[in-house]
């Protein structure tokens, strides 16, 4: 138990006592609030002073914790007082789990509390994981650089690319690059499924088995492409099925095959689960009976309205089949959904998880599915951590709330204002700036925001990626010299960065954002109502 006095500005002053009271900390603590508004404003010299002048010094407490968006080191805090002063967290909401600690010697004089605790907590998770690792190559299937648990966690995700035949070498490295950068485990080349290319499957697989140390699979159901894949070396042939396995047989031995439960006679996938099952079994056994000894089975998850019965197929096989891993293509369902795709990777990672399934495919083709590598992969770290605790898959150092937070910060009521003022929504028209105007776009090719300047000092093409960078370009240009179109700029200039980081489109001077409204059927029914009486 450590005695502390915890520094903070006259704003937030009730709301860290309140915090400290309700803490259940094992420290004892005393609050000095400081007569500054803004605890941010405060100094390290501005603090050591006030606390030399209050008189406090060496003995009376083991430890001093001032805000942690106190810029600049603590250590002239001890030089002064003769006690060791840290940084607290930079927003109050994170203070209780910082004083609840036993061990504050963590706390640093120069990084923020909650800084410090994240990164424990990360290097925590990143041991936990690394640990089911070390288990799944106990207990896996071995393709190319990557173990395949017979069951998660861990998972593996595989990306996929969509018409990889359609790229240039440059391009198909860029992006393969990209998807590894955002967790891939496998990249999976998909190609056209009607007009074979099969020179351009063996280039693709060839150039990516030169370029990186990743397994690849190829997505396509035509002869000609699965034995230039095999020719070139790839590692996983999806869409193996009874139609088909007899005409590659031995072919099939040094690699790995995902087998799908495509109907013989009528050669389309059935809806029933017991059928795909037994569809699935039936390949299965055919692969053994070709002594191919990496067999995965997908049971082929279905597009939304058919989504559960495709799942409990995937259960069932694993109940019969307990050592074959399984695959799944979670892309049926996200790209038949116009839903934010973080959510609903999220949602079919953690089931995927669930029915046993060890490898999940994802496919980035449009706009709205952009980043679901990253996605999926995070969401398949979440929920193996959260399997090792027996915990539900929150709060536990990682998280994908990306447009919403999981707490909310509690808003600290001004004091000392003489005047409130309620700013009208309606719209003003102010005089242009005479010194120019700008157009304002984002590249998502080339991640960044692109602001051309037209006016007295020609046409300037400026490139950033954060509104600051280009803020800081605009101004020591001078190619602005009104303080309505500076704030004007500063408004379109911090939503084209939000469009850059979230992958969404961006018009000047339109919403970023439209929250939807549910329709009102209500209305309409009292309508027909009324008409009809």
């Amino acid at each position: 138990m450590a005695r502390i006095l915890l520094i903070t500005g006259r704003l937030a002053g009730k709301i860290i006592t309140n915090i400290v009271k309700r803490s259940r900390t094992p420290h004892n603590i005393d609050v000095l609030i400081l007569p500054m508004d803004i605890a941010a404003f405060l100094t390290p010299n501005y603090i050591a002073e006030f606390l030399k002048a209050k008189g406090i010094s060496r003995g009376m407490y083991d430890l001093i914790i001032v805000p942690g968006m106190v810029r600049g080191s603590c250590r002239i805090v001890e030089e002064v007082v003769g006690i060791r002063a840290v940084k607290g967290p930079r927003n109050a909401k994170d203070l209780e789990s910082i004083i609840r600690l036993e061990d504050l010697n963590i706390l640093s004089e120069e990084e923020p509390a909650d800084e410090i605790l994240q990164n424990m907590i990360a290097k925590k998770n990143i041991e936990a994981l690394l640990r089911l690792e070390e288990k799944a190559t106990v207990n896996g299937i071995t393709i190319g650089s990557v173990v395949i648990p017979l069951r998660p966690p861990p998972m593996r995700i595989a990306s996929e690319i969509a018409f990889a035949h359609k790229y240039d070498d440059r391009t198909l490295i860029d992006k393969v690059s990209k998807l590894l950068s955002d967790g891939a485990d496998i990249v999976t080349l998909g190609f056209e499924p009607v007009e074979p290319h099969p020179d351009d499957v063996y280039r693709s697989v060839r150039i990516v088995k030169r370029e990186f140390d990743v397994p690849v699979a190829i997505d396509t159901c035509l002869p000609s492409e699965i034995m230039k894949g095999i020719e070139a070396g790839s590692d996983i042939v999806l869409n193996i099925d009874l139609t088909n396995i007899d005409k590659f047989g031995d072919n099939l031995r040094e690699t790995a095959i995902v087998v799908i439960p495509r109907d013989p006679v009528s050669g389309a996938i059935p809806q029933d689960a017991q059928l795909k099952v037994g569809l699935l079994s039936k390949a299965v056994e055919k692969a053994v009976g070709y002594r191919i000894e990496k067999v995965l089975a997908d049971a082929v998850l279905n597009t939304p309205g058919q989504v559960f019965s495709s799942i409990l197929s995937y259960s069932r096989f694993k109940e019969l089949y307990p050592d074959i891993p399984m695959h799944m293509n979670i892309s049926n369902v996200v790209e038949f959904m116009d839903v934010d795709s973080v959510g609903v990777n999220a949602l079919l990672v953690m089931l995927a998880h669930e029915v046993g399934v060890s490898i999940v495919n994802v496919l980035e083709w449009s706009a709205k599915t952009e980043g679901s590598t990253r996605e999926a992969k995070i969401a398949s770290q979440m929920i193996s951590l959260a399997s090792i605790r027996g915990t539900a898959p929150t709060n536990i150092g990682l998280s994908l709330l990306i447009l919403k937070d999981r707490d909310r910060i509690e808003h600290v009521p001004w004091e000392g204002v003489s005047k409130v003022i309620v700013a009208s929504d309606e719209d003003r028209q102010w005089p242009l700036d005479p010194l120019g105007v700008f157009k304002i776009a984002v590249n998502h090719d080339e991640g960044m925001i692109e602001v051309l300047y037209i006016g007295r000092k020609g046409r300037i093409l400026l490139k950033g990626k954060t509104a600051r960078a280009l803020r800081n370009e605009i101004v020591s240009r001078g190619l602005v010299s009104s303080l309505s179109h500076a704030i004007y700029l500063g408004i379109e200039l911090a939503k084209a960065e939000i469009a850059l980081q979230l992958g969404k489109n961006y018009v000047q001077e339109c919403p970023l954002f439209r929250i939807p409204r549910p329709l009102d059927i209500r209305s309409s029914v009292k309508s027909s109502s009324s008409r009809d009486e």
